[in-house]
């Protein structure tokens, strides 16, 4: 746990240069995240990156790219950027369920393209289009997050993290422009095809062989029977090696995406359908991700997307829940009222999962519990005696092992969630720990 003059702030990750923390607002109780830079900004800097954000601010109408909402200076001198709290990334996403459909693929795609669009033509380069920079809000809407080259500059990355993402050119020389966001936002549609990354290590190579790979421009085709001859060569154009053979723009990009968004009959995703027998594409707002409809005798069948958004919606709830449960000091986990719900907050209700008594081996605690609600997503909530707390997530799960520090005090609580109703066990210690409620 972070103390600082803005109140507790939690982590949540930690990427290639920066940390990102939650927090939850003193006055409006609504829970955001702080990305934490190494560093200090000299005057110099800071007038870049105000006028980086001044012009990223006139895409927030647009609502596929995150905008931060202020940038505050921490206690250390740190620099940390203020933005909303999304629900869960791409690559959670993908690691949870699996490679998207065709057609949220599609969907996804385009609502990023007319963001780097619209960015593109505002004189902004992303400068980082990885998929760990695709969020989705508890809508399920997908958003672009960390645009901006102004605060890469002054904190670069080491070009070995994350490699497998990188343009070649990138990779080369460090190169970043519009033509490497546009790489980039093929490997994020490879990831979301494949559920792997364009180049990916395998077992026993030497540590410079992935980037051997990327230097190559070789790409080896998404792995799927059911890819769209179209989506599959655009994918291949984004990734070219030569930035020259790749699309002229990303609203090119987000204009081919559109053209191939169509109906999908049940059993073939391998191209849009034009047959009388399936219905017309609902209308839709940007960045939504669309559904595949079903024949014009019975309902929309259920679709992938449904599940999609249901996930996420899932881990904002518990990510939300948990910033109040973290904020609280270790060793004594005590858990405040929840604020009331929204369109988009699942409402916590009465606790409906038992933990039973932890089992204690010194350097692990063996959990199990029990949820009277089918069908939820778990997340584990460790509180250590005097250090941070953290929030391990276990999908299905109903047991799992924390590894802990044979000489401290534990509590643990279990928050569970489907999307729309949020439970909570009540805590259990372990070595004599006082957890409260």
């Amino acid at each position: 746990m972070v103390d600082t003059e803005h109140g507790d702030l939690v982590p949540l990750g930690r990427g290639p240069v920066a940390e990102v923390l939650a927090g939850v607002h003193g006055t409006t109780g609504e829970a955001f995240a702080l990305k934490v830079y190494p560093g200090k900004l000299d005057r110099r800097t800071r007038n870049e990156l105000d006028k980086e954000l001044s012009a990223l601010a006139e895409l927030r109408d647009l609502g596929t790219a995150l905008v931060p909402d202020e940038v505050w200076e921490l206690a250390d001198g740190r620099c940390g950027i203020r933005m909303e709290l999304c629900a869960q990334s791409l690559p959670e996403l993908v690691a949870a369920f699996g490679p998207l459909s065709i057609t949220d693929t599609l969907a996804l795609g385009e609502a990023l393209a007319s963001a780097l669009a619209e960015a593109h033509q505002a004189g902004l380069v992303h400068g980082g289009v990885t998929p760990g920079n695709v969020l989705f809000r508890p809508s399920g809407a997908p958003v672009l997050a960390d645009f901006g080259l102004t605060l890469r500059q002054v904190f670069p990355r080491d070009l070995e993290s994350g490699v497998e993402y990188l343009a070649p050119e990138t990779v080369r020389d460090g190169t970043i422009d519009e033509r490497t966001d546009l790489y980039g936002l093929g490997a994020v549609l490879y990831l979301a095809l494949s559920g792997r990354p364009p180049h990916q290590g395998r077992p026993g190579e030497p540590a410079d062989a992935v980037t051997l790979r990327v230097l190559s421009g070789e790409v080896p085709p998404p792995d799927r029977p059911d890819l769209p001859a179209g989506l599959a060569h655009l994918v291949s154009s984004l990734l070219a090696g030569n930035p020259d053979a790749r699309p002229i723009d990303a609203a090119l990009v987000g204009t081919r995406l559109g053209a191939l968004i169509g109906p999908v009959a049940p059993g073939n995703h391998s191209a849009p359908s034009t047959s009388p027998a399936v219905l017309p594409p609902r209308p839709r707002p940007p960045g939504e991700l669309v559904a595949e409809y079903g024949p014009t005798t019975g309902a929309p069948r259920k679709r992938r997307t449904a599940l999609i958004v249901a996930a996420v919606a899932g881990a904002a709830a518990l990510a939300v829940v948990a910033v109040f449960v973290l904020t609280n000091r270790p060793g004594e986990l005590s858990v405040p009222p929840a604020p009331a719900p929204t369109p988009t907050t699942a409402q916590p209700v009465a606790a409906q999962v038992e933990l039973a008594t932890p089992a204690d081996h010194d350097s692990f605690v063996d959990l199990s519990w029990r949820g009277s609600t089918p069908g939820l997503d778990y997340a584990v909530v460790v509180a250590p005696e005097g250090k941070p707390n953290h929030t391990e997530y276990v999908r299905r799960e109903t047991s799992h092992r924390v590894d802990v520090e044979p000489s401290l005090k534990y509590c643990f609580v279990i928050q569970g969630t489907n999307g729309s109703t949020t439970v909570q066990s009540a805590p259990q210690g372990i070595r004599g720990a006082r957890c409260t409620q």
